[in-house]
This record gives C-alpha cells, sequence and structure tokens, in this order.
C-alpha cells in the first residue's frame, strides 16, 4: 500500500481523483436530501411548464428561496432540449457530471494554495491524496445541493480574492472573486459567515490593501444584484428572498417545527458519519488547530460558520457540508505541527499500522460511495421512465403508488406513463402498454394477474441478496418491474 502512495505523483493522483470523480458522477443518481429535488429541480420544472405553483413546496409561497440554481437547471434543460435531449435523467447526469468537475477543480486550485504551508514531502503527497479523495468528497461533489453549489463558488470566490500579492489583474481578480462569493450566499444564505470570517481575516490579520477590499465587495453587489433579477424572473415581482429566508426561519423560527435537535448534536453525528475512531481524531484535531492557529484564514473561515449552526435549533448534518473540502487542510496542517513532538498518542497517530487502516478503511468507503446511488427513489423512477418508449403505458401496483408521494416529482415524471391500483382498474380492457410495479422481495420471475401473464424485467436486487436480507432491510428498498405479455416492445 504505502509503495503504491510512494510511487504517486502530483499529476497521477490529480488524474485518478479526476476518474473517481467522473465515476461518481455517473453512479451517485438521486440526491442526498429532498430539498435538492423540491427547491431545485422542481423549482425549475415550474418555469419550464412542467407542473403549477400548487405543485411546489410551502418555501415557494413564503418567496424564500433564492432562484439562482432552479434558473441553472433551466437554462441547462432548455439547452439540453435544443439538441433534442429530453430525459430528465440523462439532463441530471450532465448537470452532475459539471457540478462534480467544477467542484474538482476548485478543490485542486484549494490545495495547490495551500500546499505551501506544507513542508514535509509525504504530508503534501497525503494532502493531494486525501484533499481529492478523502471518501465523502467525490460523493458530496456530484450534488446539486445548495450546500455543495455554494461551498464551490465560495473556494473560485476564496481563490480569486485571497491572493493580492502575485500575478496580474488582481484587483479584477477581487472583483470577479468578489462576485462569486456573492453567488455562494445566494445560493446558500448561511455561508455568508464564511464569506464574513474571510473578509474580517483579510481586514484584521492579512492587512491587505483596502482597494482590494472595496473591488471584493464591489463584486458582492453586483452579484446581489444578479440574485435580485433571478428572483424577479422566478416569482415575477422583486423579492428579497435572503430576507424572507431570515424572517420565516429565525424570526418566526419555522425552521424548529422540523425538529429542535440538543447542542452536542453535530459532535455526535460527526463522530459516527466521519466513521469511527477516525472521526474522533479528525473531530479532535479541527478544535485543536482553531486554538493553536488562531489567526490561520481557515479558522476564521470554518469557525464562524460551525459555530452558527450549532447556534440554531433545527440542525441536520449537511448543514455543515460546506466544511468537508477543509478537513484534509485542517488536519493535515495541524498533523505537520507536532511532526516533531513524542508521546504514546502522537506516536499511535504517526504509526503506520494506524495510517495503514485509516488508508483502507478511507478508500474502502470512497468504492462504495462512488459507485452507489445516492438514494433508491430517483433509481426507482429512472427505470420506471424508461418504459414507455414514447408511447402509452400504465403501471399498476398494489400498494403505494411510484408516482405518488415523492414520486409525485414532475422534473422526472414520464407524462406518458399513468398510475393505477390494481383494484380500481380493469387491466383486460387496456390497449395501453401495461406493467406491474411490486415492492416485494423475491416473488416469482412470472406472475399471473387478472389472467394476464406478466415477466420480471428488472429487479433492484438480485434473488441471492436474501442470503443478505438481515432485519429484514431489503424489503424496505426493494422493488421489481414486470411487463405484460400482450404488451410488444415497439
Amino acid at each position: 500500500m504505502f509503495k503504491i502512495i510512494s510511487s504517486l505523483d502530483k499529476k497521477k493522483i490529480i488524474l485518478f481523483g479526476l476518474i473517481v470523480h467522473i465515476i461518481a458522477a455517473w453512479f451517485n443518481l438521486g440526491v442526498h436530501q429532498a430539498d435538492e429535488l423540491f427547491q431545485i429541480y422542481e423549482f425549475a420544472g415550474y418555469k419550464l411548464g412542467l407542473n403549477t405553483a400548487a405543485d411546489l413546496p410551502w418555501e415557494f409561497g413564503e418567496q424564500m428561496r433564492s432562484g439562482i440554481e432552479p434558473f441553472l437547471v433551466y437554462v441547462f434543460t432548455k439547452g439540453c432540449y435544443f439538441i433534442s435531449i429530453s430525459n430528465p435523467f440523462v439532463i441530471s447526469f450532465f448537470l452532475r457530471l459539471v457540478q462534480s468537475l467544477l467542484s474538482f477543480w476548485a478543490t485542486v486550485l484549494l490545495i495547490n494554495y495551500f500546499e505551501k504551508e506544507i513542508t514535509n514531502e509525504k504530508i503534501k503527497k497525503y494532502l493531494w491524496i486525501f484533499g481529492l479523495l478523502f471518501w465523502c468528497l467525490p460523493y458530496f461533489h456530484a450534488r446539486l445541493s445548495a450546500e455543495n453549489v455554494s461551498a464551490t463558488l465560495f473556494l473560485f470566490g476564496f481563490i480569486l480574492c485571497a491572493n493580492t500579492k502575485d500575478g496580474r489583474y488582481l484587483l479584477l481578480k477581487s472583483l470577479i472573486g468578489g462576485i462569486f462569493l456573492g453567488l455562494a450566499f445566494q445560493c446558500r444564505f448561511q455561508i455568508s459567515f464564511m464569506i464574513a470570517g474571510f473578509l474580517a481575516w483579510q481586514f484584521f490579520i492579512a492587512k491587505i490593501e483596502k482597494k482590494f477590499l472595496l473591488f471584493c465587495l464591489s463584486g458582492l453587489i453586483i452579484s446581489v444584484g444578479i440574485g435580485l433579477l433571478i428572483d424577479k424572473w422566478f416569482y415575477l415581482q422583486w423579492v428579497f428572498s435572503w430576507w424572507n429566508y431570515l424572517d420565516v426561519n429565525f424570526f418566526q423560527d419555522k425552521a424548529s417545527h422540523f425538529g429542535k435537535e440538543p447542542f452536542y448534536f453535530y459532535f455526535s453525528e460527526s463522530i459516527i458519519q466521519l466513521i469511527p475512531p477516525f472521526s474522533v481524531i479528525i473531530i479532535s484535531f479541527i478544535l485543536l488547530f482553531w486554538i493553536k492557529f488562531k489567526k490561520h484564514v481557515l479558522t476564521w473561515i470554518t469557525l464562524p460558520f460551525i459555530f452558527l449552526h450549532f447556534c440554531i435549533p433545527h440542525k441536520e448534518l449537511r448543514f455543515l457540508f460546506p466544511v468537508l473540502n477543509f478537513l484534509p487542510l485542517i488536519v493535515l496542517l495541524y498533523y505537520q505541527s507536532f511532526e516533531d513532538k513524542k508521546d504514546g498518542i502522537i506516536n499511535a497517530i504517526r504509526s503506520r499500522a494506524f495510517i495503514y487502516c485509516f488508508v483502507i478503511v478511507n478508500f474502502g468507503a470512497l468504492i462504495v460511495f462512488a459507485l452507489r446511488p445516492a438514494n433508491n427513489l430517483l433509481k426507482m423512477l429512472n427505470e420506471i421512465y424508461s418504459l414507455a418508449e414514447g408511447k402509452k403505458t400504465i403501471l399498476v401496483y398494489n400498494n403505494d403508488d411510484p408516482y405518488g408521494k415523492m414520486g409525485a416529482l414532475n422534473y422526472f415524471k414520464n407524462k406518458n406513463i399513468t398510475s393505477h391500483k390494481l383494484n380500481e382498474i380493469n387491466i383486460n380492457e387496456t390497449t395501453d402498454r401495461l406493467f406491474y410495479f411490486s415492492e416485494t422481495f423475491n416473488v416469482d420471475d412470472s406472475l399471473v394477474i387478472s389472467g394476464q401473464r406478466f415477466n420480471k424485467i428488472y429487479s433492484n436486487f438480485p434473488n441471492w441478496f436474501s442470503y443478505l436480507n438481515f432485519n429484514g432491510w431489503i424489503e424496505r428498498a426493494t422493488f421489481s418491474i414486470y411487463k405484460s405479455e400482450k404488451t410488444k416492445s415497439n
């Protein structure tokens, strides 16, 4: 393992990281959290004429979500329509791919910026490996979520604004960087605490020339104007969506209706999700980094952002996802700081056995998260979408309507398909293409329903998975599709 790592140079690491990000974009069908569907894709679908305002979630009526991301999906979708690509799952893949590549590019720039602070060549190599291939990063970077898009825009803005000493067109870079920072704010309003921390660091610690700050702030104002215009396009009236968001979620405290978590929630969840015992070390290193490197820009960026979320009653771990890009940097910078110290715990962390275990666990988790769908919903809808083949199609079911509940997403729905409960339709009278949807695991490959024979054409789990059906988890995630023998392929 160490021989493989030692044989890698920066170019090979970047190439491998790029390949993994492309693979993750391909396999990570779906979303990490429903907001990505309802407040991005469905909002875009509203402007595309795929649904109505009545179909949208309550946030639309409150006019509290920025129209930036729906606008980008709308423009991208229109472009795909223009070149005769109408399958929403193909379009969403291209969107994931573009977002993944942009996030990857921004991360490469970030690592390249901080690389000079690493003096140990071995640690520098670890920085590139885990900065690009920390197990959850390719998965996170493939998300079109507000957290990831905002984090990516912030990274571009940070890189452009942070370097005010070397190179050409520094004032222009500060202006463009400010625009990126402002767009990051438009996508995820909470990232304003990262932006404020960064600008405060530039003013108080870096003490950059005021002209660079003025140009950066000018870019921020420009992006706020861009956001205002896009919100006017989306809501058909002048709206300060950021103020409405603040009013509804903080002053009215409506966010707390979705649950209140204790102050320590992010500690406990991070320890579980970042894979113990390594998670304990990662969290400890972050806290110790803040204490030891009080004037470091990463402290000024991450500490206010995380502290804000600790103070908010409604907590979800995804709210902290923008910090993921900085974790390898913070951990390895602190790791380098005790390079000459020797005691029991430090020696254990530096040991080949510990590093070897971390590498194995990291790349094992990386493979799993790069190759699996983000959730089963869109995987299911993708399989259903392809049934119609451009013709009127009926999908019958026994229990839950796959096109109901969250499945009612209009952006991803095939308009040629209608779904009916089996006992509410006479399937023998229909002349449309006919399919049966089952959520029962390991049933026969051929079924007779109301005198018609249906043959299984798809199942998201093979039958041999029954050996892995611990605590009945497969029954909660399985689905199969059967095709009537009377239905022709074309």
